[in-house]
């Protein structure tokens, strides 16, 4: 009597085990997909819309490639740059990898570990064909002609990756809070009415009880503003300083300039820059240099700012997160007749870079490099850029795709100034020293003086130690190319010389010039600096 139940238990058992043995490997999907070839990209842009964006495109090229899978990693920013070293080094790295020079302190990996995309560049991108892109080399196909890409790369000429969106930086609004202060929904037209617009809140904050600051307030927010604000004052500084004629300025030519004695941080533009930017922190709750941006978005989303700073990375986030309407608004300019940095404004300036971004690079040790190629050519089609713009809410970088109306206010404002450097940092170890000694200005017993006494103490340790880590770079991508000049050669010994082929080892050689140019006046300034 007792084995029966056990029996028909048992039974039960074994008839559903069958019954779901049967199922898995006849009716239901597998386990793991099909397809022979599996491809990895990681990047850190983990907000609201981009990786919704890549998973349409995901799909649609898995629609194209059914032998190919192809897996996002994200990766936390706070992570980025421990994972990127670490699992180059282990050679446990994806495929496809996001890379950006502002990184800092890995300016040596992109020589290092990752294939130069070069060679491609001017061919026509074969998924563009049907389009009016059709016949386009690949490069010219991007809104900035990847420009910023070859300016960043640490072998002269060469380009390492591709970018896919394109943006700015905006003052995202509570429109209905600024119609609730003001009465009107329209921002302030420059600098001045700003000011005038921080103090209404000032008032509405007192008579209402209600914690509203201006701006929402975090260590990433501020300093994309300070960056910008920068921009605007030292664009004249820029202009007198560039003895090379190139209408800009890059980091190494100041890191030279201030070893050589040529500039300081006591110089009256960089002192009124410095004033403005005690002055905006102001409109930040206090204690805002220990937040982080996800924090700043919070404060926004609770109506407790009126305008956050941010990237049109953020505008997706910030439109499915916020219980208001969200309007995108261009930064107030700054204007000859302001009060505290009027006499050094030379003109407006440009807000954002004209640059495009999100940059993607190809590992050199993939083990499918020819389909991780051909992805990225996929990822930045027109039809690509297409998808992604549409699905993420972000700009795309390639030329002539429709985007919705309501983003187009995202695309960089080209028509002004823009001169390079905003001495905020100049590598690693200067912008440590920035932000390490920043409390001295933005802080309740800030001042000018306090700030600048401390940033000259130890800037020409600084300035050094960060020109040393710029020659690095510089002498590792020279020596990258060896190897290629080499094998050139070879070639030419073994079968007849072709033009592509020449031209090609004639770029090499001038391009590997320059670079052992710049480095060994990098190494003379660093043997000579000024007394």
């Amino acid at each position: 009597m007792r084995r029966a139940p056990f029996l028909r238990g048992l039974l039960l058992l074994v008839v559903a085990y069958a019954a779901a043995t049967y199922w898995v490997f006849t009716r239901s999907a597998p386990l793991v997909a099909a397809r022979p070839v599996t491809l990895r990209f990681a990047h850190w842009q983990i907000e609201r819309g981009p990786p919704d964006g890549l998973t349409a495109v995901i799909r649609r090229y898995e629609e194209l490639h059914p032998r190919v899978r192809v897996e996002q990693v994200a990766v936390p920013s706070a992570l980025y740059r421990q994972w990127l070293r670490t699992n180059l080094t282990g050679g446990t790295a994806t495929d496809l990898i996001e890379f950006a020079y502002f990184l800092g302190g890995v300016d040596d990996v992109p020589a290092r570990y990752f294939e130069p995309l070069t060679r491609y560049m001017d061919r026509p991108n074969p998924y563009n064909r049907g389009t009016a892109l059709e016949r386009v080399a690949w490069r010219q196909t991007f809104a900035d002609g990847l420009f910023l890409m070859t300016s960043q790369s640490p072998e002269v000429g060469q380009i390492y990756g591709v970018t896919l969106s394109q943006g700015s930086l905006r003052l995202f609004c509570n429109r209905e809070l600024l119609r609730r202060i003001t009465g009107r929904t329209e921002g302030p037209k420059d600098f001045n009415a700003f000011r005038a617009l921080c103090a209404q809140v000032a008032e509405y904050r007192r008579r209402t009880g209600r914690p509203v600051q201006p701006l929402a307030g975090s260590r990433s927010n501020a300093r994309w503003l300070m960056e910008m604000l920068m921009q605007g004052c030292v664009a004249g500084m820029n202009l007198e300083l560039d003895r090379d004629g190139l209408l800009s300025r890059n980091v190494t030519q100041s890191l030279e300039d201030y070893l050589q004695g040529r500039w300081t941080a006591r110089r009256p533009e960089l002192r009124a820059a410095y004033a403005l930017l005690r002055e905006v922190s102001q409109q930040m709750r206090p204690g805002f240099e220990q937040l982080g941006r996800d924090d700043a978005i919070q404060e926004f989303v609770r109506g407790e700012a009126l305008f956050i700073f941010t990237g049109s990375y953020d505008a997706t986030s910030l439109a499915r997160l916020a219980p208001f309407p969200v309007a995108a608004m261009h930064v107030p300019q700054l204007t000859p007749d302001d009060p505290v940095v009027g006499p050094y404004i030379v003109g407006p300036y440009q807000e954002g870079l004209l640059g495009t971004g999100m940059e993607m690079y190809l590992n050199k040790d993939s083990r499918h490099k020819e389909e991780a190629l051909d992805f990225l050519h996929f990822l930045t089609s027109w039809e690509g850029g297409k998808i992604f713009s549409a699905h993420s809410g972000w700009l795309s970088s390639i030329r002539g795709v429709p985007v919705a109306p309501e983003i187009e206010v995202q695309r960089a404002t080209v028509n002004g100034y823009h001169t390079g450097t905003f001495y905020m940092g100049l590598g690693p170890n200067t912008a440590l020293s920035f932000q390490q000694h920043l409390n001295q200005l933005v802080g309740p017993q800030g001042s000018v003086d306090r700030f600048v006494d401390a940033l000259e103490a130890d800037m020409r340790r600084e300035a050094a130690a960060d020109l040393r880590l710029d020659l690095r770079a510089k002498l590792t991508g020279a020596r990258a190319i060896d190897s290629e000049l080499a094998a050139v050669a070879s070639l030419d010994r073994l079968e007849p010389a072709t033009p592509g082929r020449a031209m090609r080892r004639s770029a090499l050689a001038s391009n590997q010039t320059l670079a052992e140019l710049r480095a060994a006046e990098a190494a003379w300034i660093l043997d000579h600096p000024a007394p």
